[in-house]
C-alpha cells in the first residue's frame, strides 16, 4: 500500500473560537511535535470519555495510535487541535480528525474533549471544522464505530443536521454520516 504524500502544513485552517464559558480556544492543525500533548491531554480524560473514545479501555496511549494521531498527510486523513495556554504551556484539551482507511474503503470521524472543557460549544465546533476540511477534500461520508451510549455525541451530530444513520452490533454502533 502507498502512503499518501504529506502536503505542507495548512496554515488557512488555523482559528480562533470563543467557547460558551468565554474562553478563547486556537484550533490549528495537528502536527508531529503535538505528541506529548496528546498524551497529556489523554491523561487527563476520565476513563468513561477515554472508553467512548476508543471504545476500549485503555490506561496509556500506545506510542503507535500517537504517531498515527500526529502523523497526517492533511488530506486523506487529518485532525485539527484545540489548544489554551494552561500553567503557562499550551495544552491540547480537544482533538477533532477524520481518516481513510484504505483496508475497508471508509471515512472514520471521530472527536474528544477534555472532560473539563465538555458541554462549552468546542466538540460540535471542531467536529463541524473537520467535517469541513473532510468535505474540501471530497469526502462526504464517514463511518465509525460508537458506544451506543454516547448521547453526547448523538446530539451534536443531530444539532450540526447530518444525515446519520445507526446500526446496533452488540452494544456499539456502526455510524454512517453523510454530510
Amino acid at each position: 500500500m502507498k502512503t499518501p504524500l504529506i502536503k505542507e502544513y495548512p496554515h488557512q485552517y488555523e482559528s480562533r473560537l470563543r467557547l460558551k464559558n468565554g474562553a478563547g480556544v486556537f484550533l490549528r492543525p495537528v502536527m508531529p511535535a503535538d505528541s506529548q500533548l496528546i498524551v497529556d491531554m489523554f491523561n487527563k480524560m476520565s476513563p468513561q470519555s477515554i472508553y467512548f473514545r476508543f471504545l476500549r479501555n485503555l490506561n496509556a496511549i500506545p506510542e503507535n495510535m500517537i504517531r498515527k494521531f500526529t502523523h497526517v498527510n492533511y488530506n486523506s486523513e487529518s485532525a485539527l487541535v484545540a489548544v489554551i495556554q494552561e500553567d503557562g504551556k499550551d495544552a491540547i484539551i480537544a482533538v477533532g480528525r477524520y481518516g481513510y482507511d484504505s483496508d475497508e474503503d471508509i471515512t472514520d470521524l471521530a472527536v474528544a474533549v477534555r472532560d473539563d472543557w465538555q458541554h462549552l460549544g468546542l466538540g460540535k465546533s471542531l467536529l463541524k471544522k473537520v467535517v469541513d476540511i473532510a468535505k474540501e477534500h471530497g469526502v462526504s461520508r464517514f463511518t465509525c464505530m460508537m458506544d451506543s451510549r454516547n448521547h453526547k455525541i448523538k446530539n451534536i451530530l443531530l444539532a450540526l443536521g447530518y444525515n446519520v444513520k445507526y446500526f446496533p452490533e452488540n452494544g456499539v454502533s456502526r455510524v454512517e454520516i453523510a454530510v
